[in-house]
């Protein structure tokens, strides 16, 4: 009891002392355009029961691409997945976001998904899409993080718009919420489930700077929620309230200089909610992404309405 009760308060003091501000050696590249593109292997599962069995399908996808650009207070991003000409699966994935960078301390984004073409996990046949030739999952979601440390930049691991010189890290919360939309033909019915969900994930990241420009990373955020579900067809509707847990764990190492920003990032997601619906999506999926983004002078045209716009807004 004692070790253990000796390890917190290690743990505790070692916490305050990443929470500490004082010069925070942080370089902001925000008059800069900054342009990045992205691949990783994420991929999204589906649980779905039929007649009381469960089983697991997923979009098969080798890899996604994201091209991103950030100027100012204002990001802007798309992804989606480039077709394989020597695959016969066709699992398609299409995703926009926008962020905004609120007082060095908020971060907002809102992202618009569309995932469709899924096939029986681990199974490679010709004949699997007929299973699930309608079902589609489309999400519309919001995020609101606020950073405690002012030592601490988010901005340098997510978006590359700064440069963190000093090791430190921060406690930082995060509000997820959003709509998630399910359709399929089950039995030659039409099959609707919609899925409003709050989150509240707290998080904690901390920053190790080596040398000059190098730096190695990591991030533990467990989240709960509460998700209002309801699921309809031509003659039946199912409202249920249902409580939601999950644990998100990212390591990321990379390069940073003036000019370009380099790295990659391993996430480990696990999630989990007791629901008896048909569709359920899931995000259990351990990914990993790499990333290149590379600064410019931005455009006159382009300097001058973000500017008017930033100075209007007050960011």
């Amino acid at each position: 009891m004692k070790k253990t009760t000796t390890l917190l308060l290690l743990l505790f003091c070692s916490l305050l002392q990443a929470q500490s501000t004082g010069d925070s050696g942080i370089i902001s590249f925000a008059d800069k355009l900054l342009l990045r593109a992205n691949i990783n292997t994420q991929s999204e599962t589906f649980s779905i029961i039929d007649n009381q069995e469960r089983y697991t399908i997923e979009a098969l996808n080798s890899f996604r691409l994201q091209l991103a650009a950030n100027y100012k207070f204002i990001g802007f991003s798309i992804g989606f997945s480039p077709k394989s000409k020597n695959s016969d699966f066709k699992s398609k994935f299409f995703e926009s976001q926008l962020q905004f960078f609120i007082k060095d301390k908020w971060i907002q984004s809102f992202k618009h998904s569309k995932i469709e073409g899924f096939y029986l996990e681990n199974v490679q046949t010709l004949d699997i899409e007929a299973q699930f030739p309608n079902l589609k999952s489309t999400s519309w979601t919001g995020q609101t993080a606020y950073i405690y440390n002012a030592d601490f930049s988010l901005k340098h691991l997510s978006h590359q718009n700064e440069w963190q010189k000093y090791s430190a890290g921060s406690f930082i919360p995060s509000l997820k919420y959003g709509l998630n939309k399910i359709s399929d033909f089950i039995n030659n019915e039409k099959y609707i489930q919609n899925n409003f969900d709050i989150t509240l994930a707290p998080a904690y990241y901390y920053t190790w700077c080596l040398q000059d420009n190098w730096f190695v990373s990591s991030n533990i955020s467990p989240a709960l929620g509460v998700r209002f579900s309801k699921d309809k067809t031509a003659t039946s509707e199912v409202n249920q309230t249902l409580f939601t847990k999950a644990l998100s764990i990212g390591f990321q190492f990379g390069y940073t200089s003036r000019k370009i920003s380099a790295g990659a990032t391993f996430n480990f997601n696990s999630n989990s909610i007791n629901s008896s619906t048909t569709r359920e999506l899931t995000n259990d999926k351990n990914y990993a992404n790499l990333y290149f983004a590379y600064r410019i002078d931005p455009p006159a045209f382009l300097e001058h309405t973000v500017t008017k716009i930033s100075d209007k807004l007050g960011l």
